[in-house]
């Protein structure tokens, strides 16, 4: 029996939601697959096409990573969704350097009060197995 590491999903059985980080190409981001809400992340992008592994989310980090998008979007706007196949939507971006300005001075003063909740990793959840993009 394979380890979860060496399983392989397919594209086609996933439905991508959003990017969570991008460089130079998407690197993270949330995507349902068997009727579960996933993240994936990348693992090698000198492939060709790029692989990324998927990890399981409980409940409760479904949930709060939807409420985590819900609000990036409400201030940031749309310009991180993805349609279905993995490609952009088309969506725009709505932030202003006076968001900007106000969302440092925010992490800041949280820093200096020793407040500060850095964004939550699910790097280290468990892996379900990996798949190839050529669109990611």
């Amino acid at each position: 029996m394979e380890s979860t590491e060496e399983t392989e999903i397919k594209t086609s059985e996933l439905s991508f939601c959003w990017v969570d980080g991008y460089y130079d190409g998407i690197l993270s981001g949330f995507a349902v697959w068997r009727e579960r809400l996933c993240y994936f992340s990348i693992c090698d992008d000198s492939a060709t096409p790029r692989k990324f592994t998927l990890h399981s989310l409980s409940d409760d980090e479904a949930e709060n990573a939807v409420r985590d998008n819900n609000e990036f979007k409400a201030i940031n706007g749309d310009h991180n969704d993805l349609l279905p196949d993995g490609s952009f939507a088309g969506g725009s971006s709505s932030t202003t350097w006076d968001q900007v300005v106000v969302a440092g001075e925010a992490i800041t003063a949280a820093m200096a009060a020793g407040t500060y909740q850095p964004p939550v990793s699910y790097h280290s959840n468990p892996v379900i197995g990996w798949f190839a993009s050529t669109k990611l």
